[in-house]
């Protein structure tokens, strides 16, 4: 990589900030299930976008806000559809927030601006939970999880915005609801991984690189560098990114 100049150096200082604050932005649209407003707002349209998690890839912007987007409003409105008999007081209610809240928290994050001032890497640890008080059963429910993000993200118009992400869960679980080690035995025996690792709802969208793409942690899996933190780069590109790109 080329020695910077100071002005290219005080440009990338500004931009690892404004990456930082994107990736804030996202935690909160996340904890209000608000994705409509994630994708409509810090994401890039470009064909070359992606989102991954554990059950696979989608790639292209209307393949992620088909599976980020379309699928997860839909959950959000089968739960408070399902839920109005038990709670009649969520009538006129946005149903998203009422269908469960995430809590990330962003520790130790790695970022990373291109040399050229175009695109910048992120590696994060995401602490957190997932839950809910309002289901159609009337009972609660908390998921803990420990997750790791890899992030592409890309200067457009002069606006940062997310291009890649890669979601990679480390430690999931549910909150005093499980035999933890009876339920680790399970899923680490199980014929088939893929249906061991379903997001929280409902069940995997389309993808164009099916999964698993990363597992869960156990006391039999060898270490998994799936998303490492960034090196210092000159430009994204096939080895420096956490999405390869598709050659035409």
């Amino acid at each position: 990589m080329r020695e910077l100049s100071l002005h290219e150096r005080i440009r990338n200082a500004a931009a690892s900030q404004e990456v930082e604050n994107v990736k804030a932005r996202h935690t909160y649209y996340h904890g209000r299930a608000d994705a409509t407003g994630e994708w409509d707002n810090i994401w890039s349209r470009s064909e070359h976008c992606s989102w991954a998690h554990a059950f696979g890839r989608m790639r292209g912007f209307d393949q992620v806000w088909y599976g980020s987007v379309t699928q997860y409003d839909k959950m959000a409105m089968e739960n408070w559809l399902e839920m109005m008999d038990r709670y009649p007081e969520v009538g006129g209610k946005d149903p998203r927030p009422l269908m469960e809240a995430s809590v990330h928290t962003l520790v130790t994050d790695v970022i990373e601006v291109a040399a050229d001032g175009q695109s910048a890497r992120g590696s994060f640890i995401t602490p957190g939970v997932i839950h809910s008080r309002l289901t159609p059963e009337g009972e609660k429910y908390c998921n803990v999880l420990w997750e790791r993000y890899g992030s592409d993200f890309v200067c457009e118009d002069g606006k940062w915005r997310y291009l890649h992400e890669h979601v990679c869960p480390d430690i999931p679980g549910k909150l005093d609801m499980i035999n933890w080690a009876a339920d680790e035995y399970a899923r680490i025996t199980d014929p088939n991984p893929r249906e061991a690792m379903q997001p929280t709802l409902g069940a995997p969208p389309p993808v164009t690189d099916p999964g698993p793409l990363h597992c869960p942690y156990s006391v039999l899996s060898k270490p998994q560098n799936t998303v490492p933190w960034p090196e210092p780069y000159d430009t994204l590109d096939d080895e420096n990114t956490y999405t390869p790109f598709v050659k035409k």
